[in-house]
């Protein structure tokens, strides 16, 4: 498990540096695929893609029109991409306007 948050940077290519120790707990334990998403567009939380896949999993038993669902799916899915880290540990942040 991942705790704590860190204060990170862009480069001007839009990618974050992922903190070293949660990188290789990442690529370790689920690999290179994650899922990039923000609840507010001022901050990025990063999922490994199979614990992303589990949340919308638990989502998916709640009904269709809950609107706590709809209104954290409708904030996740418009800041939200699949992303891969790269050999660096950096991860794209392309769409999210941070």
């Amino acid at each position: 498990m991942l705790r704590g948050n860190y204060t990170a940077r862009m480069d001007s290519k839009g990618r974050l540096k992922v903190p070293t120790a949660f990188r290789r707990f990442l690529e370790e334990k689920y690999g290179p695929t994650v899922y990039v998403t923000s609840l507010t567009g001022e901050c990025v939380r990063i999922f490994p893609l199979p614990e992303w896949e589990s949340i919308e999993q638990r989502l998916a038993l709640l009904p269709s029109m809950d609107p706590a669902r709809r209104k954290f799916l409708d904030r996740t899915n418009y800041y939200g991409q699949q992303a891969e880290l790269d050999g660096q540990g950096r991860v794209l942040i392309a769409r999210l306007g941070i």
